[in-house]
């Protein structure tokens, strides 16, 4: 598929990612529908919030057009195996769950593969009703990431916060040198 043809706005999406795939652009199209739906830019800092059922390719899209991160704590990982998402704006404290609907089946031939450039032309050209499906939810945002003092594992010496250690036999040790020593 000829990347120069794509939508302006996708092609910075598939510069992060690393190369378009259908998973890419069901993120694609379903952070689009959040962020029209809440009327959205890119979050500065925790004021957006995904909430990802899913660790697909699909969340990248997500991480590059609303700059919802796992790095600024506004990107939750829930390991539902689901394309689906709930957006959340702080600020106006208003939630959308965005969903795909989208019938990957049709482009399944018998012999049980996908026809990936079809499943591509359609994400980018189909209707966003036919794809994603957008419901505003009552949703409890999630505590804003907290950044606390490190302590130093007393046995391979890394800093590590301080809620991630382990005490073992009156030394704090960080998870992996306490899952090494048996605790």
């Amino acid at each position: 598929m000829d990347l120069g043809a794509l939508p302006e706005p996708l092609k910075p999406v598939v510069a992060f990612h690393g190369h378009l795939c259908p998973g890419l652009l069901i993120g694609y199209r379903a952070a689009q529908a959040a962020a029209r739906a809440l009327d959205l830019g890119k979050s500065e800092d925790e004021e957006v919030v995904t909430i990802a059922e899913n660790n697909s390719c699909s969340v990248d899209a997500f991480q590059q057009m609303l700059s919802t991160t796992f790095g600024k704590g506004n990107l939750i990982w829930r390991d539902y195996g689901k394309q689906a998402f709930t957006v959340i704006d702080r600020g106006r404290n208003r939630a959308v769950r965005v969903s795909f609907i989208g019938d990957r089946l049709k482009h399944t031939g018998p012999d049980g593969k996908v026809d990936r450039e079809a499943f591509i032309k359609d994400l980018l050209n189909a209707p966003q009703e036919q794809l994603i499906k957008v419901e505003e939810v009552a949703v409890e945002p999630p505590a804003e990431a907290v950044i606390e003092k490190s302590i130093l594992c007393a046995r391979c010496g890394e800093p590590t916060q301080a809620s991630r250690t382990v005490e073992v036999d009156g030394r704090c040790l960080c998870r992996s040198c306490a899952a090494e020593v048996g605790a």
